[in-house]
């Protein structure tokens, strides 16, 4: 049997659940166009912002645990990246293994896209994880994200958690009325299990929607919570903002 789990939210007690969500996400935005404009080559850039974001999780360690499950899933796609690059950018080569060849320029580009994607994906991470989901889709929608985007993805956060316990009762119900063990037989029932998830997804959806337009949908999300800004917040985003793009521009010289 699978348990669902009651979250409870408590009061933010770490500095960055305490930021306004747009003001995190304007610095986020800062930090990405920073970060993608160092020029190859430029380690030492690279490592500074690396060791801006390691202090801005040290103040925060609370957020610890949240930011590692949300960084940890996207390391082995950016790893596996900036490992097979060198093999697809001509160049001198660097070095040969059986009939592949690496070239200098594609390892120091896949280094750099290694860096790059992982100092812009850990600050996603950390903003993610310092974000209520709720309060997070307000920020989106604060800083101009066209609402249907913002809608959908509410929506989709929002019944990923219905379906997972569907999912967890059709598997339960597939694994006490399977006898063979053969793997030809497991990878049958599972596409039959994902085939019967969709139509049941379907099928929600559509209760979902006209239940949303008997009620007086319109395409707007209403909450009670009216984000508003602290002179806090514009200390910390201003600050934040100041030091990341000032030195962008030291390194510049």
């Amino acid at each position: 049997m699978h348990e669902q789990r009651l979250i409870l939210t408590d009061a933010p007690r770490a500095v960055l659940e305490r930021i306004e969500p747009r003001v995190k996400l304007f610095c986020l935005a800062v930090w990405v166009i920073c970060v993608v404009s160092i020029p190859p080559g430029d380690y030492r850039a690279l490592a500074a912002y690396g060791l801006l974001l390691v202090a801005l999780l040290a103040t925060n360690v609370r957020l610890a645990g949240k930011f590692l499950r949300r960084f940890a899933p996207a390391v082995p796609v950016i790893m596996a990246a900036a490992v097979l690059l060198p093999f697809f950018v001509e160049g001198e080569v660097q070095w040969r293994l059986g009939p592949l060849v690496a070239s200098r320029p594609g390892v120091n580009a896949g280094l750099r896209l290694a860096a790059v994607a992982g100092l812009c994906v850990a600050a996603v991470a950390l903003v993610w994880a310092s974000t209520r989901q709720e309060l997070l889709l307000q920020g989106l929608r604060g800083v101009g994200l066209p609402s249907i985007f913002v809608n959908v993805l509410a929506f989709m956060l929002r019944y990923l958690e219905v379906l997972r316990p569907e999912l967890h009762r059709l598997t339960d119900a597939r694994t006490a009325r399977t006898i063979s063990g053969r793997r030809p037989d497991r990878l049958r029932h599972s596409a039959n299990l994902v085939g019967v998830l969709f139509l049941r997804a379907h099928d929600r959806a559509e209760r979902v929607a006209d239940a949303m337009a008997a009620r007086g949908y319109t395409g707007t999300l209403h909450t009670f919570h009216r984000p508003h800004f602290h002179a806090r917040d514009l200390v910390v985003g201003a600050a934040f903002t100041g030091v990341v793009v000032g030195w962008r521009i030291v390194t510049m010289w």
